[in-house]
């Protein structure tokens, strides 16, 4: 946070430095005053971001395994870890920070858990879409119709308990791949 203290005193000394000048160019005679307000932030009183983006990251976090903390909005030390933690999974700087490399090497990640998800759902027989790794429609109802086939809850997302039960039925027999030829 002293980069902060830092820029805010330049803007301070910048905008003093202003109100000097411009009182300054009256040729009249006249003085001109200026009034400057600055709003001041100090290293001891950083302001947490909250809103639904945060929310929202909670809520992926949540899904993905990283963060067990409630979904209120509040970037705080709960939210801080759990971005920590999936930075190191992803191979990022782990700072905690929400960025712009985290942001796209998760997207990156996504792209390619989803094609594996549909690749295998296309080689059981229950996805016939383009391996794209976009989560689209087709591979929602894939899922469901997958998910259904295994007695678990069909909700369209592969989560650790459709992979679980795939998995069982895969090593069971109970779902063998198909054949090319039908």
């Amino acid at each position: 946070m002293r980069a902060r203290t830092w820029k805010t005193a330049i803007v301070v000394a910048a905008a003093l430095i202003l109100s000097v000048v411009l009182a300054a160019c009256g040729s009249s005679g006249k003085t001109t005053t200026v009034t400057v307000t600055v709003q001041s932030t100090t290293a001891s009183a950083p302001q947490t971001p909250t809103g639904p983006a945060v929310a929202e990251l909670q809520r992926v976090m949540t899904r993905l395994g990283y963060y067990t903390g409630p979904i209120d909005g509040i970037y705080g030390t709960g939210t801080v870890a759990g971005v920590e933690a999936m930075q190191k999974a992803l191979g990022v700087t782990a700072d905690g920070i929400y960025g712009p490399e985290t942001n796209a090497a998760l997207k990156n990640k996504g792209h390619y858990i989803v094609v594996e998800i549909q690749t295998a759902l296309a080689e059981y027989g229950y996805y016939t879409g383009p391996i794209d790794g976009s989560y689209g429609p087709a591979t929602t109802d894939a899922v469901k119709a997958l998910q259904t086939d295994l007695g678990v809850t069909a909700d369209g997302r592969f989560g650790p308990e459709t992979a679980k039960a795939f998995n069982e039925a895969v090593a069971s027999g109970q779902l063998k791949p198909k054949t090319s030829s039908g």
